[in-house]
């Protein structure tokens, strides 16, 4: 990640509940069917990573910094028993110099990023509480990625504020280990937590990672229409920084009554080393997930 922590560093120069109710949710089959880890579905990410002001580039030059596009699926094989799966790509420009500025061959690129492939068991402890735990292995699809794949790699870290690095980081096989627990309160508050310990081993002269990851969601609303805000911290044990912390409001529209789901956010850090994603040259994601239950 000491890469990673460069093309920080340059774009910061750059940018300066009753049962009743529980048993009327149960209609799709699914037990636990307002918890997300209890469901079968299949998901389509897009993270836009932009910069909020350009400093001194033209209009022309991009603002966009890079889309990350993913696929990702959760099968119930068993009762309570999941297969994860997810593969992302990326589209990005690359080189990206010193306060955004291009060079003649500057060009979009898309680059596929690791494959990642996991399981999760979840268990319904009371008709208000879930728990989850499991883990994954991520596998790249670009093995031997050139220096303009290694940059586009690099600042695609920062899409989700060093969380869920395991989708991006090219020349690394991360091993990851995460549980959870989902509350819901009447139908109207849902609480969500979840604790992700990720290993990054070197799959060249680079050194292995060491990532924690710890997220909160406070989300209101009615059968599973809302709005929420959810706090991150990132905690990077192999770097000089040792902490990113990152807010994302969003909105949540997964009714009972449907198949189809979507959650729209916006995500920002707010200290070092990304700084403040709302400040006069930060950067910010446009976070969208959506799909269908299975």
């Amino acid at each position: 990640m000491r890469t990673a922590a460069a093309a920080v560093a340059a774009l910061v120069v750059t940018l300066s509940a009753s049962p009743e109710a529980h048993a009327q949710r149960g209609l799709s089959g699914t037990e636990g069917h307002w918890a997300k880890s209890m469901t079968s579905r299949a998901a389509f990410g897009f993270d836009i990573l932009n910069r909020l002001r350009s400093r001194g580039l033209t209009e022309e030059q991009p603002r966009h910094l890079l889309q990350i596009i993913s696929f990702g699926s959760q099968f119930e094989f068993t009762k309570g028993y999941h297969l994860d799966m997810e593969i992302p790509v990326i589209l990005g420009y690359a080189p990206l110099l010193r306060y955004g500025q291009t060079t003649p061959d500057t060009r979009q690129e898309l680059v596929a990023a690791n494959l990642t492939v996991g399981g999760h068991a979840a268990r319904e402890l009371s008709p208000w509480l879930v728990a989850y735990v499991g883990g994954s292995v991520s596998l790249p699809l670009t093995w031997w990625p050139d220096a303009r794949d290694l940059e586009i790699s690099d600042i695609s870290l920062l899409a989700r504020a060093f969380f869920d690095t395991h989708r991006t980081f090219l020349n690394h096989l991360p091993l990851r280990a995460r549980g959870g627990l989902e509350m819901e309160f009447e139908e109207i508050v849902q609480i969500r937590s979840d604790l992700t310990a990720s290993l990054a081993l070197s799959l060249s002269s680079d050194s292995s990672e060491l990532v924690i990851e710890q997220g909160n969601e406070l989300q209101v609303g009615y059968q599973g229409v809302g709005i929420g805000l959810r706090v991150q911290e990132a905690f990077l044990l192999t770097e000089p920084d040792k902490a990113q912390v990152a807010l994302e409001p969003f909105f949540n529209l997964d009714p009972v009554e449907f198949t189809m789901f979507v959650r729209v956010g916006v995500l920002f850090a707010i200290d070092q080393p990304m700084g403040f994603g709302l400040g006069k040259y930060g950067i910010y994601t446009v976070t969208i997930n959506s799909g269908i239950e299975l």
